[in-house]
């Protein structure tokens, strides 16, 4: 696998290559199977994390998060001119 191979393999599997980039590097997918092998498990990983779903946030998380926010001391707004 080539530097060049390697570093377009995940724009490559997202389908983020266009034009002369992709050309050349869809020419050197042929001639190199770790580059190919990576492409087909990157989008194997993209297909499966589009799949999935997030999971939903213990309650409890929710409280915390606002209680520890109040903790933090907030700064007032600037003073601001009247609006012409």
């Amino acid at each position: 696998m080539s530097l060049f191979g390697h570093s377009l393999a995940a724009p490559y599997a997202l389908d983020a290559l266009e034009g002369a980039e992709r050309v050349r590097f869809e020419r050197h997918l042929k001639g190199c199977a770790r580059c190919a092998a990576e492409v087909r498990a990157l989008s194997e990983d993209a297909v499966r994390l589009a799949r999935s779903t997030a999971a939903p946030a213990p309650p409890a998380l929710r409280e915390r998060v606002l209680a520890a926010v109040r903790t933090i001391a907030q700064e007032p707004a600037p003073a601001r001119g009247p609006v012409p």
